[in-house]
């Protein structure tokens, strides 16, 4: 199955204050989200996550992150061959939890 992508308000007032360049304020609300703080969960975290760990052009993790479309079955396939440090596992538990949630089974 293919979703097309919405857009959803998101909340800053419920972030931590930003540091200077944001990466901080990002790493949180990742790991926030990735440990099932489910109201800052968006499309565009699981795009950014996405982002972080697709494996070129043409992957299926790539066209989500770069357009929102997303075919849940080949993304799931992809995420079960990313390997990530130790401390960001939670990341692609959290994105293959977005992607059932989501994106539903084909």
């Amino acid at each position: 199955m293919i979703t097309q992508p919405t857009q959803t308000r998101f909340n800053f007032d419920s972030t931590l204050p930003a540091s200077l360049d944001q990466s901080d304020t990002a790493l949180q609300i990742l790991d926030d989200w990735s440990y099932g703080d489910t109201n800052v969960a968006d499309e565009g975290i699981a795009r950014m996550l996405a982002a972080t760990m697709h494996d070129g052009p043409g992957s299926a993790l790539e066209a989500f992150a770069a357009t929102g479309q997303l075919d849940a079955e080949r993304a799931l396939n992809e995420l079960n061959e990313v390997t990530v440090p130790l401390e960001r596992e939670a990341w692609v538990d959290a994105l293959g939890r977005y992607i059932l949630t989501e994106g539903g089974r084909s």
